[in-house]
């Protein structure tokens, strides 16, 4: 029987994992908003540009001197990169999920999943913005029009970073094993955050991610949700309704290849499946099935 997950108290080496992948995503952030290079950044330094990368990875942990002069460079305190950096003893994300780990043999996700809750304790603390649907909103073509519109996105393809940070809904790319595609799960601070596969093709990252905010701004009731591949390693102990993963599905779809934008596609005499998939960026099966549910091919 395996050994229960525990991840509310991290092993140092985790948690020193956990710390440096958090300060490396700030450095990201830090040197895109300088519209810097990881080139240009190592020559500032004198580094070799493959350490900045290993730096933002999180592979390559930052010296204090490191540090410093990074802190000179982007004219940030350390604070900016360190702060809160405190270990977290009181689970905040994925309660529920952490709990059902415990029971689940597949180690590696169960490693996978537990470090991308430790890192997500880290680095989130906020409440999620979802429209407040009305009882002739919930249908997942409605919604998914709504959040376009709320989001101020009118054309494709579909800006995800603009919808999901209108929603407050946090996404971050995470190494999971190839089975799981993608994961949303609760916060107690009233929100969600979305973790996809960052080894998956960037069409199915999107469609992962459009799904996993379906799960959100539709109320489906359970704490967290996990997008398999195939067999699921959870079993019985993930949540699992059909007809929500269909309404997240339609939601996905309708979200990504919006019904309107097609019709006018249509009209304009642009019928391709793959040149339209290739548009709205999507996977030319998805278009292909999208095509057929509006009924226009």
């Amino acid at each position: 029987m395996p050994e229960p997950f525990k991840s509310q108290a991290p092993s140092a080496d985790k948690l020193a994992s956990v710390v440096s992948e958090a300060v490396g995503a700030r450095l990201r952030r830090a040197r895109t908003e300088a519209g810097l290079s990881q080139s240009q950044v190592a020559r500032a330094l004198g580094y070799a540009p493959s350490l900045i990368s290993a730096f933002e990875s999180g592979a390559r942990r930052l010296k204090v001197d490191d540090l410093v002069r990074l802190c000179a460079l982007f004219e940030k305190s350390a604070d900016y990169f360190l702060a809160p950096m405190e270990p977290v003893l009181a689970p905040r994300v994925g309660v529920k999920l952490r709990a059902k780990l415990a029971a689940v043999p597949q180690q590696s996700l169960v490693d996978a999943v537990g470090s991308f809750l430790d890192y997500a304790e880290l680095e989130l603390s906020r409440s999620a913005t979802l429209p407040d649907l009305g009882a002739d909103e919930r249908d997942p073509e409605v919604a998914a029009r709504r959040v376009l519109e709320d989001a101020g996105v009118s054309e494709p393809p579909v800006d995800l970073d603009r919808v999901t940070r209108a929603l407050g809904i946090p996404v971050i790319a995470w190494s999971f094993p190839d089975s799981l595609s993608a994961l949303l799960a609760d916060t107690e601070a009233g929100g969600y955050v979305i973790g996809v596969n960052r080894w998956h093709h960037p069409n199915r990252q999107r469609f992962s991610i459009a799904h996993e905010c379906g799960h959100a701004v539709l109320g489906h009731a359970a704490d967290f949700y996990l997008e398999f591949t195939d067999v699921n390693p959870l079993g019985e102990h993930a949540p699992f309704d059909g007809a929500h993963e269909r309404a997240a599905n339609q939601f996905a779809a309708a979200l990504l290849m919006d019904a309107q934008w097609l019709h006018a596609d249509f009209r304009a005499g642009v019928r391709d499946a793959a040149t339209l998939a290739a548009k709205y960026r999507v996977s030319e099966e998805a278009m292909s099935f999208r095509l057929l549910n509006l009924r226009l091919a």
